[in-house]
């Protein structure tokens, strides 16, 4: 028998989903992130199809364009939002509105960063990152709490 020389799993790769229906904006995301080995891009052409990804792969983030057709970025939002699974994904929007009426509104709606079309290469890499430290926190102080109280218990509820 020979050993395995490499572990069976390498280190955790950060999952970003992009909800888009513009083939060429989903191209520009995937050169983007051509050199990132790190980083997985997991693609929704509509924000029903997004909703049921994030549910199944849990992404580290989201970049959702706030354009699409059907449901609207805010609506979706508010679904991911009410489920505790998806509760605490930083939520990238992209729009082609840059005024500062627009960034605000999208940012006080809940948004994590707001990010304006055609999408620059080093606005968007400084927002993934930022999204992804926040995402790692967060993940690490729910592993912290899952350790302390068990995982259906929380510091603010009593146990029956």
């Amino acid at each position: 028998m020979i050993a395995r020389t490499t572990p069976k799993t390498g280190p955790r790769r950060c999952r970003l989903l992009y909800v888009e229906d513009h083939a060429d904006s989903v191209a520009l995301v995937e050169t983007l992130l051509a050199g990132r080995k790190d980083l997985l891009l997991l693609r929704a052409a509509d924000a029903n199809l997004g909703i049921e990804l994030a549910r199944a792969q849990r992404p580290d983030a989201i970049l959702i364009d706030i354009d699409l057709a059907g449901m609207s970025a805010l609506e979706f939002m508010a679904v991911l939002r009410a489920d505790p699974a998806t509760e605490a994904i930083p939520i990238l929007a992209l729009g082609a509105n840059a005024a500062p009426e627009a960034i605000v509104k999208a940012l006080e709606a809940g948004f994590f960063q707001y990010l304006a079309k055609p999408l620059r290469a080093e606005p968007f890499m400084e927002a993934l990152a930022f999204a992804l430290e926040f995402a790692a926190v967060e993940r690490s102080e729910q592993n912290t709490l899952i350790l302390r109280f068990g995982r259906h218990r929380t510091p603010f509820k009593e146990s029956r």
